[in-house]
This record gives structure tokens, C-alpha cells and sequence, in this order.
């Protein structure tokens, strides 16, 4: 399957809530390493490290992601 990054958002779910995460812009997640095709798959375990939204619940600002072994620093 084909992936490719389309806005800033994303949904996590952290096995309790969904959460709404607002991502770096695109051309920053990828010069820093986050491909399109290859990062992700259906299922992967992602840690978001970011700050809760001040007033809107369940959002939040993520400053770094990890993948496996891979840690991308978005800001």
C-alpha cells in the first residue's frame, strides 16, 4: 500500500482516548527524516512526546516521534 503524508494532523490512540496531533509541516518532517512510504504501517506502535492543547481537549502539539529505534525531532 501507498502512504503519503496529505495535512499536519494525525488521530493517536493511547488505549484509554483518541487523541488529535498536530504535526510539523510536511517538508520539515521530511527533511528530518519521516518518509513517506517507508515509516509507517497499519498497526505500528508510535511514541508522540508533545504538549496538551491548552483548551481544546485531546489535542495536542507533538514535539517528537518515535518508531521502533527511529527518533525524529519535529520542532
Amino acid at each position: 500500500h501507498h502512504r503519503e503524508w496529505k495535512d499536519e494532523r494525525a488521530a493517536a490512540y493511547d488505549g484509554v482516548e483518541e487523541w488529535n496531533v498536530v504535526l510539523a509541516p510536511l517538508t520539515r518532517m521530511r527533511s528530518r527524516g519521516m518518509t513517506d512510504n517507508s515509516m509507517l504501517a497499519v498497526g505500528d506502535t508510535v511514541t508522540v512526546v508533545g504538549y496538551p492543547h491548552r483548551r481544546v481537549e485531546r489535542e495536542m502539539r507533538a514535539e517528537r516521534i518515535i518508531i521502533g529505534d527511529v527518533r525524529i525531532e519535529l520542532r
